[in-house]
């Protein structure tokens, strides 16, 4: 399996990109106009992603976590990223599969965040995030101890570089989160813990907000030993039939703001994690031969005016030619156009809202 080229990528992107699995249990779908939704759980489900962002001095990118396969003995993820390189060249293509046994999410003590794509593919007797004993313990006592397993790279493989017991109690407030859940905002029930892990230069804080749910505890945000991540989407699959569907949507003359088409960094190559939602834009298509689409591409702020509307032309543009040379669709019933960071849904001042503001709109003709 190759290595991650370290002369192409700063340390702390390795360190970012390596793992930091958010998506564990044992236990995407287009998203669609913000809105907030009520207290939800979250299904798991094989393709389910868990969407973080990493921002560079070059821009953000995102970080996918997929869960691929499951099934009686365990689960498998795959971290899949597509990172700047440090020299301006072509982006780091980066995935990085792990497997989770049932046994070690129910049960397991250990957190290994962190892996490499050297390594093997799984660590028994640890999990990523969070296990349901964990969760438990949580909710009974209002307390949780754990060993944090850190680990550095060398030569593109994991080396643990200590084990440091960590001891955190649950804070009351905030018990909800919210995080954009299949294109809508979404308020989530979370445990939030607080406390310090032991290190080998005395006890450094650590802080964890994880999905209030024994079956699936994605950690949502953590921070500790000079790391944070923070999930900005959650996508997994729903039903033809729900009123979310991009068919559904698109048949109410809504529109339709998808955020489930991955594009490679500051490019509009489309990543392979998008067929499904492309699966699911072309099948409204094909079920409705009456409709035209106007697809628009969106960006978030950073970069100049000019190049942002730029991309945000050629994304749209390629998520016509992908329908039409994949799928069969008429060319013509397809028009393209983008706005750039004109039109924004949030803030660009944080990741989450640049995620936000990073979209493809649909609407009917």
């Amino acid at each position: 399996m190759p290595v991650i080229p370290h002369a192409r990528l700063s340390r702390a992107l390795v360190a970012s990109c390596a793992l930091a699995v958010c998506c564990t249990a044992p236990v995407a779908h287009a998203a669609v106009a913000p809105a907030t939704a009520a207290v939800t759980r979250i299904p798991f489900v094989v393709d389910l992603k868990t969407v973080s962002a990493v921002t560079m001095p070059q821009g953000d990118f995102e970080s996918l976590k997929i869960v691929d396969s499951i099934d009686a003995r365990g689960y498998r993820i795959v971290l899949s990223a597509e990172a700047p390189a440090d020299d301006g060249g072509k982006p780091v293509l980066i995935v990085v599969p792990r497997k989770v046994s049932a046994a070690d999410q129910k049960s397991a003590r250990k957190r290994r965040p962190y892996f490499h794509t050297g390594d093997g593919k799984s660590f028994p007797g640890t999990v990523p995030g969070y296990s349901a004993a964990m969760i438990d313990e949580l909710r009974s006592t209002g307390k949780v101890s754990y060993t944090y397993v850190d680990v550095g790279a060398l030569f593109g493989l994991s080396v643990v570089t200590g084990e440091y017991a960590c001891e955190l109690v649950r804070i009351p407030e905030p018990s909800t989160l919210m995080v954009l859940v299949n294109g809508r905002n979404t308020k989530l029930p979370i445990i939030h813990a607080k406390g310090t892990c032991a290190t080998d230069g005395g006890r450094v804080p650590a802080e964890d907000f994880v999905l209030d749910d024994p079956a699936n505890p994605i950690t949502l945000r953590w921070s500790g030993h000079g790391n944070s991540a923070t999930v900005i989407r959650i996508e997994y699959p729903e039903p033809k039939e729900s009123p979310s569907s991009i068919e559904n949507m698109l048949a109410r003359n809504e529109v339709a703001q998808v955020y489930g088409i991955y594009f490679s960094f500051n490019r509009a190559d489309i990543r392979p994690e998008s067929k499904r939602v492309l699966d699911e834009i072309a099948a409204a298509l094909k079920a409705h031969p009456d409709w035209k689409l106007r697809v628009d591409g969106h960006t978030d702020g950073i970069g100049s005016d000019a190049a942002n509307l730029d991309l945000s032309k050629r994304r749209a543009a390629a998520v016509k030619t992908a329908l039409v040379s994949q799928y069969g669709i008429d060319g013509g019933r397809l028009s393209t156009g983008g706005y750039g960071e004109s039109s924004p849904q949030a803030t660009n001042d944080t990741p989450e809202g640049r995620a936000r503001n990073r979209r493809v709109e649909l609407r009917r003709l």
